[in-house]
């Protein structure tokens, strides 16, 4: 059962880096309920999102705004219907042409094979300075 939901999940976030959002969609509850701790202001498209209709919208403006160049896997831990997850992204802003290399974490809860609550977390400060493309006041290295 873990071996074929890791597959599963491994295939999901490939799905993810190439934006086949029907495959995304598909894997995800009704009411799905989504929470990434990031800045909207400088993320719109995260934030707190409820629902498939929702999701959608934030899978579309993110590949609006981003050329997803990794989204990756690079460790997982499975335990019954809870899952968490460490991605390794690269993307290029399509506006800037800069690029952004972070770590996620995603805490994955899932009932009756679909993903019911996905929250994520990033390291936003060091996300937003590669955005923005300078360091911000008062970061130290």
């Amino acid at each position: 059962m873990n071996q074929a939901l890791r597959e599963r999940l491994n295939t999901l976030y490939a799905a993810i880096k190439l934006g086949q959002f029907d495959f995304v969609l598909n894997a995800l509850d009704d009411d799905v309920e989504f929470i990434s701790y990031s800045p909207i202001e400088i993320f719109p498209f995260l934030g707190h999102r409820r629902g498939k209709a929702a999701m959608a919208e934030a899978l579309r403006a993110a590949h609006e705004a981003f050329d997803f160049v990794t989204y990756e896997p690079i460790s997982m831990v499975l335990e019954s219907d809870n899952v968490a997850v460490q991605i390794f992204v690269r993307v290029v802003d399509r506006k800037t042409g800069r690029s952004l290399q972070l770590v996620i974490a995603e805490f994955l809860r899932l009932h009756q094979g679909k993903i019911v609550e996905i929250r994520q977390f990033m390291d936003s400060f060091r996300a937003a300075e590669q955005l923005l493309g300078r360091q911000l006041v008062g970061a130290e290295n």
